[in-house]
């Protein structure tokens, strides 16, 4: 492991935030990611996993322990094993990729996660989704690395939800997910996520400065029926009300800026990074923009990001 003094947290989030960490080192090997942790919890030291970086906000005072970065440039025979219907996959491998891979093997049930930034790994843990529906929905069993030993966590045990789980609440290492998909027809896969992919770069850009959807969108069952008087029925699309509609009403569709950074105009629920902004910019933008819909509606957003303060 080459390990690394004040290395610029910035550099490795799609967001390019957050000030440096006092230690850092990459690795494409399980191992290494499990031997740095013992050795972070055998000095008492924190420590911070990040994989793809596409949902992850550092403070701008940066990280005071370990930041330990596990990624997979490309695709080997060790980070996909496919048996059948079932492929078990290394967190640390590039989502977009896998995606595509899995559609040329014929496999049906990821193709509508096309085009989204990040790892496996992050996906797994913030149950990643679109369309109707999630990677959760595949998920047969995760490993995982708790501190103290390997072991597999069953799908009932994960606690998926809307862009939860339970390797959101806890600081385990996810190492590799094994998923159940369906037979498909690997030219109509391929095509579907083609088509994806290149809806969200017509709407997004293809490297937009931020972490994608910033709140999470509102699941109408958790509503009272005060509140969704108040929410215009046709804006209802899979028993969840976009925050960008909700941000659009509450904002009177004015783009607002706190320092560098902005809402897009080609999206509300957005946040960009025009090259000057800090976190804290963020979290004052945030704070304004959750206290506009609480005025308008009564909803109280959340953030669909990780703030690492």
């Amino acid at each position: 492991m080459q390990l690394k003094k004040n290395f610029p947290l910035a550099q490795i989030t799609t967001f390019k935030l957050g000030g440096p960490a006092r230690f850092y080192f990459k690795t494409t090997k399980p191992e290494e990611v499990v031997a740095g942790i013992i050795s972070a919890r055998e000095k008492n030291l924190p420590y911070y996993l990040i994989a793809g970086g596409s949902n992850t906000v550092f403070s701008d005072q940066g990280f005071t322990g370990l930041v330990i970065h596990f990624q997979k440039n490309k695709i080997s025979d060790e980070g996909v094993i496919f048996s059948g219907q079932r492929v078990v996959v290394s967190t640390g491998i590039n989502l977009s990729k896998f995606v595509e891979i899995t559609c040329r093997q014929s496999l049906a049930g990821l193709e509508k996660l096309a085009g989204i930034p990040g790892c496996v790994g992050g996906a797994v843990v913030g149950n990643a989704g679109a369309y109707g529906e999630y990677l959760g929905d595949v998920v047969e069993w995760v490993e995982v690395f708790d501190g103290e030993r390997i072991r597999r966590i069953k799908k009932s045990d994960c606690g998926f939800a809307y862009r939860q789980s339970i390797f959101k609440k806890s600081d385990w290492f996810v190492i590799k997910a094994c998923l159940k998909l369906k037979k498909g027809e690997a030219k109509k896969l391929v095509a579907e996520a083609e088509q994806i992919t290149k809806m969200r770069w017509q709407k997004f850009g293809r490297h937009p400065v931020c972490a994608g959807s910033f709140f999470k969108n509102v699941e109408v069952a958790k509503l009272s029926p005060e509140i969704l008087k108040k929410i215009d029925q046709t804006k209802i699309v899979s028993k969840q009300i976009p925050v960008g509609y909700l941000l659009g009403e509450a904002t009177k569709n004015k783009k607002l800026k706190v320092g560098g950074i902005e809402m897009a105009s080609f999206h509300n629920n957005f946040l960009l990074n025009d090259g000057t902004g800090t976190t804290k910019d963020l979290l004052t933008l945030a704070k304004k923009l959750k206290a506009l819909v609480h005025r308008k509606f009564g909803i109280e957003l959340e953030e669909e990001v990780r703030f690492v303060l």
